[in-house]
């Protein structure tokens, strides 16, 4: 078992008080632990949820993300910013000096956004976590409505519907439903519904999320649909949020922590979050056909066709191996014409 260690201090940006955290990271299914040394005087409280948000090098949009988490928190909540090899994160954020319900905690390593979200959960005091990107705003009455679902115990994770913004001078537009329902999702629906990514107000109780091991830490993308395969294997449906938790600004080309990397790597990423999943999701309808089946596509979009047997070994269904193969034969053909009448 292979096994790293994190010792991370908290650093307050209104007082001296220290959180010492350690999280343990394995192979396959990483585990977390927080312990807590030194006097903590952060809130005469305990907040009832956090707000994580990872940041890298985000001096002008970090601050517009934490305004808006903090008008969101009210009195009950918290905010953790988790500055992932950004030095610069304290003097970006010097006009919260003053804020208690704010903290500030520095990655060591490793890096990454999976990592960075570990270390927003350990050093998270509330029952409930939400996630935030550092260049997308919270709804302000979204954690009040999660925190209504969670206390009455109709779901333990969930996620909401987006406003998406392409220009901070044009208003946000409503994403898609995309099929789903307000209320918890149903096991028998489409796998696919299941899933979501953390910036679509994704959410979860924290005991929940320390329990089937948090974020893989050497998942480059595709973090947050092993994490929801994960909750489902472990028996938990999601929560769906009809009206919008996020708002998803989309300005501009500024490269993202979770949505970049060459087609290879994510395409190794998808296989991954196949091979981890693939067995204890045999039983969820839908499932291992959904995990394979873009698998597939990732590799053969990276060009990687000639290793599609390590997909084809997770599934146990002839049928659906018949099935795979199929559209790859399909794809095959369509790029080959594709390419045949370039030439040309």
């Amino acid at each position: 078992m292979l096994e790293a260690r994190a010792e991370l201090r908290a650093r307050p940006l209104n007082n001296g008080a220290c959180v010492k955290t350690v999280i343990n990271y394995e192979a396959e299914t990483p585990s977390l632990t927080l312990r807590h040394t030194g006097i903590l005087r952060l809130m005469k409280t305990l907040p009832d949820f956090t707000i994580v948000i990872p940041t890298h090098r985000r001096p002008t949009l970090l601050p517009r993300a934490v305004e808006g988490a903090l008008a969101a928190c009210g009195a009950t909540g918290e905010v953790v910013v988790v500055a992932d090899n950004d030095p610069g994160a304290a003097e970006s954020l010097s006009a919260f000096a003053t804020e208690p319900r704010l903290r500030l905690v520095d990655n060591p390593g490793p890096h990454g956004a999976s990592a960075a979200r570990n270390c927003g959960i350990a050093a998270a005091r509330g029952q409930v976590i939400l996630f935030l990107d550092d260049d997308d705003d919270m709804v302000a009455d979204y954690p009040a409505r999660v925190m209504a679902v969670a206390k009455a115990g109709r779901a333990s994770w969930g996620f909401s519907r987006h406003f998406t913004r392409n220009s901070f001078d044009a208003a946000p537009e409503l994403a898609p439903r995309k099929k789903r329902r307000q209320g918890q999702i149903q096991r028998s629906v489409p796998f696919k519904r299941n899933t979501a990514g953390t910036s679509n107000g994704f959410w979860v109780k924290r005991d929940l999320c320390l329990d089937v091991g948090g974020f893989c830490p050497d998942l480059r993308v595709d973090e947050d649909t092993d994490l929801c395969c994960r909750l489902v294997a472990a028996g938990h449906q999601p929560w769906y949020e009809e009206l919008p938790g996020t708002i998803l600004n989309r300005v501009g080309t500024i490269q993202r922590l979770t949505n970049s990397g060459a087609d290879r790597s994510c395409a190794e990423c998808y296989v991954k979050v196949l091979q981890r999943n693939a067995g204890a999701l045999r039983d969820v309808p839908g499932a291992v056909s959904f995990l394979a089946s873009r698998a597939q596509h990732k590799m053969l979009r990276a060009g990687m066709g000639g290793s599609l047997d390590m997909v084809y070994r997770e599934v146990a269904s002839p049928w659906l191996r018949l099935v795979l193969r199929t559209e790859r034969l399909l794809w095959e053909r369509k790029h080959a014409k594709a390419g045949l009448a370039k030439a040309i």
